[in-house]
């Protein structure tokens, strides 16, 4: 799980070394708005809140810090990517770890849930990919796609089952 985690975080680093920074900031009506470095600094805040939260034992990715600097600043992204894969390695995936939700728009309800640091790695790979195909979207609409792969955006399992297909 470790290793496919930095796998996905250099997926991210590789294109953030890519793009210029009129990329990063477009805001493409495709994503109503948001650019590419908004939906970057959504992946790694929810990254870094699990970091932080195996060391404290307690994680809320409703509480993150929306730092803007990751949204605006193409260098300050890779350096928190590797601050990220620094702190992944550290990572004990059978630790556990209270997890805190906020499950309402009208008041604050704090849930919380016993959870493992393993299983908030996956939520948090999975969470990636899912904004990668949207961050996709967005390189699709400024006619910047051919900067990634077919398969930035696309599930492990989706892959699988395309290579699988294709070789019977």
């Amino acid at each position: 799980m470790i290793e496919t985690a930095k796998h996905n975080l250099n997926q991210l680093r590789i294109l953030l070394e890519k793009l210029n920074s009129d990329d990063y900031s477009a805001r493409p009506e495709v994503l109503s708005g948001a650019s590419i470095g908004e939906h970057y600094r959504h992946i790694l805040e929810f990254y870094l809140l699990l970091v932080s939260g195996s060391f404290t034992g307690v994680i809320s990715y409703d509480r993150r810090e929306r730092d803007g600097r990751i949204a605006q600043n193409t260098h300050f992204a890779i350096e928190t990517i590797n601050r990220i894969i620094a702190g992944i390695n550290t990572l004990d995936l059978n630790s556990r770890i209270l997890m805190e939700v906020e499950a309402s728009t009208d008041e604050i309800m704090d849930n919380r849930i016993f959870t493992s640091v393993g299983r908030e790695l996956a939520y948090c790979i999975e969470h990636s990919i899912h904004h990668q195909a949207i961050i996709k979207i967005g390189l699709i609409a400024t006619g910047r796609i051919q900067l990634v792969d077919e398969q930035f955006g696309v599930a492990y399992s989706t892959i699988r089952y395309r290579n699988n297909s294709c070789a019977q």
